[in-house]
């Protein structure tokens, strides 16, 4: 029997090979002191060393990254911590960023000295009362940039840019300057309010007003795995328990931020992923270079559609649940999507007639096949996405000239007509395809996929397309994130994984197609 659930596990001594590895950290100044608590707490808890070693604006930061991913330059940053998550998407697009995670919110604010009594009410308040010196952040700094998209709106932007007494590199420098006194008021985050007045007995800063009154202007903080990083899974375990709800979620909002829901922590999460047959040619090696980049332990279970839908139907342990679902066509995922969050269409495979060579060559359709002595192979509907659809396909089918020939029984569908000829009724569509090329079978219906999995097969057989219309007889792919999951941010990055352009284009070489996005 196939082996059906593959461990794809750590070596034992993976975690203090990663705790040995040294992660260099760029943070945003204002998010600082909440991180410098996470990296003591987990370098004290595993024995690690990941430091933070440069602070600044945001945009500052990434125009670094940039330079060293452009230049190669070796030893720079591994982990980016932003204040816009935009910048990181930029990054990211770019190739500079490999993986991402969200972190927090947070909300630009007008803040003041806590004496400070003169009104505020919102931003152009503030720009209308020549008494008030203020100052706001640079453009390299990413509450700089919120701040001057609101006074754009707002149509105070240049009289923004005229009354600024300055624009500091970043938040906390603004934030001592209102301490000093040097300042009246500053735009800042609510986030650095909240540290500032953590430093001392007595509340130093208040916040006047938002800058946004809507309070529709927020920032989400978010981090990012430098693609050059020398530390790839030590930087992914450090972020993942950054991030995590447990040992992330105290640090950001004892500072006052908005935390977003993470994944729980574990040092080594255990994932079961469910995957289509059709698929393990083509992920197979992509799913374990996953998990030996984040340090995971990752069950794939590779088999018939039917089978893992009737799996997921049995299981009484949740922690045994799939965490993701990658289904053969979406009519399975359906059979099963109240366990799951929305899909995402990955990839279509289209059914086709594969005949053996050693056939006469007028088969070249399936009506050809009824009624005939060839030994015809199909995949079990009840276990099988392709024998689902090679049913749905078939018991509809007339052929681009109808039924000339008569060879069917005004009783029978084609598809009853070749089910009760058939000699093989497999569960996936390799099994025929194996019986096809040793001479078992003479004709079989697989996915167009199967058949480009090994060039030798094509040398064997000839290749009929069922339909010219690329929605009838094509399985869609979709990938599901199961509702119960304790890793949903892990299970996405998987996803983002497959969905590279290097991926793509083995589903390609594989035969597959291209989504119709959703």
């Amino acid at each position: 029997m196939i082996l059906l659930v593959l461990a794809i596990q750590l070596r034992p001594d993976a975690m203090r090979d990663a705790s040995r590895q040294t992660v260099r950290i760029y943070c945003a100044a204002g998010i600082a002191k909440p991180v410098e608590d996470i990296v003591n707490a987990y370098n004290a808890q595993y024995g690690t060393d990941v430091e933070i070693v440069r602070t600044g604006g945001s945009g500052e930061l990434a125009g670094q990254i940039t330079m060293e991913f452009e230049t190669g330059l070796i030893g720079g940053a591994d982990i980016y911590i932003t204040a816009d998550d935009r910048l990181l998407d930029k990054a990211y697009q770019a190739g500079v960023i490999a993986e991402r995670f969200s972190v927090a919110e947070q909300r630009p604010v007008i803040a003041v000295p806590i004496s400070n009594e003169i009104p505020m009410g919102g931003l152009s308040e503030m720009l209308s009362n020549p008494e008030v010196k203020f100052g706001i952040a640079s453009e390299q700094a990413a509450v700089g940039k919120l701040v001057r998209g609101v006074a754009s709106d707002l149509k105070v932007l240049d009289k923004l840019e005229e009354r600024k007494a300055t624009d500091a590199e970043n938040v906390m420098t603004l934030a001592q300057a209102l301490v000093a006194g040097s300042l009246d008021a500053a735009v800042i985050w609510d986030t650095t309010v909240s540290q500032l007045n953590q430093t001392g007995p007595e509340p130093v800063l208040k916040i006047s007003a938002l800058v946004d009154a809507s309070d529709q202007t927020r920032s989400e903080i978010a981090l990012g795995i430098v693609s050059t990083t020398r530390s790839p899974t030590a930087s992914l375990q450090f972020a993942r328990y950054l991030t995590a709800n447990q040992t992330g979620q105290p640090s950001f909002e004892n500072y006052g931020f908005s935390f977003l829901a993470g994944d729980d922590w574990e040092q080594v999460p255990e994932i079961h992923l469910y995957c289509g047959s059709m698929f393990t040619p083509v992920i197979e090696s992509a799913i374990r270079e996953f998990a030996i980049r984040e340090g995971v332990n990752l069950y794939p279970r590779w088999e018939g559609c039917g089978k893992l839908v009737a799996a997921m139907r049995s299981i009484d342990d949740e922690n045994l649940f799939p965490d993701a679902y990658l289904a053969c066509d979406e009519s399975f995922l359906r059979q099963v999507q109240e366990y799951f969050n929305d899909p995402v269409r990955l990839s279509r495979n289209e059914i086709v007639l594969a005949v053996s060579k050693t056939v006469p060559s007028n088969v070249e359709s399936p009506l050809a096949l009824a009624n005939s002595n060839l030994r015809i192979g199909i995949c079990d509907p009840e276990f099988s996405a392709l024998g689902f659809l090679t049913r749905e396909l078939l018991s509809e089918y007339s052929g681009p000239a109808g039924n000339p020939s008569n060879v069917l029984s005004e009783k029978e569908s084609l598809y009853q007509t070749i089910e009760r000829q058939a000699a093989v009724k497999a569960d996936v569509g390799p099994t025929l395809i194996s019986q096809l090329v040793a001479g078992g079978l003479d004709a079989a219906f697989v996915y167009r996929s199967n058949l480009a999995a090994d060039p030798k097969t094509l040398q064997a057989v000839n290749v009929y397309s069922i339909s010219n219309d690329k929605t009838v007889g094509v399985a869609t792919q979709p990938w599901a994130i199961s509702k119960s999951t304790r890793n949903p941010a892990l299970m996405q990055r998987l996803y983002d994984w497959l969905d590279r352009a290097e991926i793509r284009d083995q589903f390609k070489k594989n035969g597959f197609l291209d989504p119709v996005l959703n």
